[in-house]
């Protein structure tokens, strides 16, 4: 199909990188809308879009299916839209925004100042910023071969170094990201602060609440009432009272928590996440790859090991196995279902042998395949409607 966008243009990058032709841009008014069921260029377009941006992996088509609504979803909450999954005038400008960005980095010496660099590094750039992005990775834990080639690995790799540090997961390495790797590697302290959002911050109000100090449940988004019980907290230890978790202030937390005998044990404490949270906190995982025995971001996941995991972090502790999942709540039929819930099905003849968590409007996102990973799919598809088992709930 004939690209839907009329001016074609190429950015400059490093000398050592190739430049990569990127979609033409156009004022985004002249894109049409679209949501779930559009189809033709315009759809293709958004999806070559999304995939350069390391948003989308799917098949480009030119079919809005519920991989790329998803991948819209995800893109918007990192741009800070509202996560309707419908691509309109606001979505499209910032489409081309970023891909302008993604193409506008720095040209760098052997060893390239990361906090200076002006745009990011996403999947299927080549060179010396990618080598540099890959060396700093491993020293945060990853084990990549430095190569220069940001393929898939590097992807994950930096998507699991975002979601452990409260950066919004998207895959590429844009200029918090690599400002945040360059300050690690020169020896400063991390920070977590008003504004910031993730598991990082997830854990933060777990622990706080868990201490005493209410932060209005635990959402993952570090907002006024995070940051008051913060303050409380580093006023009542001596600290200085920022309502930033420096490394002091995180100290304190491990110290307390340990002192209370809490430091290994987690329960559901004082206060309930929210749905939005749980579900928030599902989506940051929208195509984190699949790993049979899997229970963790840096091993991946399979069904039961990512609805465990989700839902771990908010301190609900779940069984390990779909079939034991299936008894850990109050069951619920499919017209009584809420986002958050946990939705069960029999896909390899086997009751309830997998398990996914509902999002609203018939979608839902588990861990399914190697081949697909952590998708959002929606249970009207007559594979998933023919073998729904039922549903079940742990929110109030």
């Amino acid at each position: 199909m004939a690209s839907y966008r009329h001016l074609a243009w190429v950015a400059t990058g490093l000398s050592a990188l190739a430049a990569p032709t990127l979609s033409p841009v156009v004022h985004a008014a002249s894109l049409p809308v679209l949501r779930l069921g559009s189809e033709g260029s315009a759809v293709q377009t958004a999806e070559q879009d999304l995939q350069r941006l390391g948003y989308y992996k799917g098949a480009i088509d030119g079919i809005f299916g519920p991989e790329l609504q998803g991948a819209v979803q995800a893109f918007q909450r990192a741009q800070g839209l509202s996560a309707d999954g419908v691509i309109g005038p606001a979505t499209w400008q910032r489409l081309t925004a970023a891909l302008q960005g993604a193409t506008a980095v720095a040209s760098s010496q052997a060893s390239p100042n990361f906090a200076a660099a002006a745009g990011s590094i996403a999947l299927g750039d080549q060179g010396d910023a990618v080598k540099a992005l890959q060396t700093l990775l491993n020293q945060n834990g990853a084990q990549l071969v430095v190569d220069g080639d940001f393929g898939p690995m590097t992807y994950q790799a930096v998507r699991l170094f975002q979601a452990n540090h409260g950066l919004p997961v998207t895959g590429v390495a844009d200029s918090a990201t690599l400002n945040l790797l360059q300050s690690l590697a020169n020896g400063g302290a991390e920070t977590l602060h008003i504004g910031n959002s993730g598991s990082a911050v997830a854990t933060l109000q777990s622990e706080l609440t868990r201490l005493g100090y209410n932060t209005d449940g635990v959402d993952g988004v570090f907002g006024p009432n995070t940051e008051h019980a913060l303050i409380a907290f580093q006023q009542a230890h001596g600290l200085s009272a920022t309502g930033t978790l420096t490394s002091a202030t995180e100290t304190a937390i491990a110290q307390a928590l340990a002192q209370q005998g809490n430091a290994t044990s987690v329960s559901r404490g004082t206060s309930s996440p929210t749905r939005e949270a749980v579900v928030g906190l599902a989506l940051r995982y929208d195509h984190w790859r699949y790993a049979w025995g899997g229970a963790t971001p840096s091993s991946g996941f399979d069904c039961s090991g990512f609805v465990q995991w989700v839902y771990g972090q908010f301190g609900i502790s779940l069984p390990r196995t779909s079939f034991d999942q299936w008894n850990a709540g109050t069951h619920v039929s499919y017209s009584a279902l809420q986002p958050g819930d946990l939705v069960f099905f029999t896909t390899g003849g086997v009751f309830a042998d997998h398990v996914g968590i509902y999002l609203g409007d018939g979608n839902f996102i588990s861990a399914t395949t190697p081949e697909q990973g952590v998708v959002i799919q929606n249970m009207g598809m007559a594979y998933w409607a023919q073998r729904f088992d039922g549903g079940v709930r742990l929110l109030p």
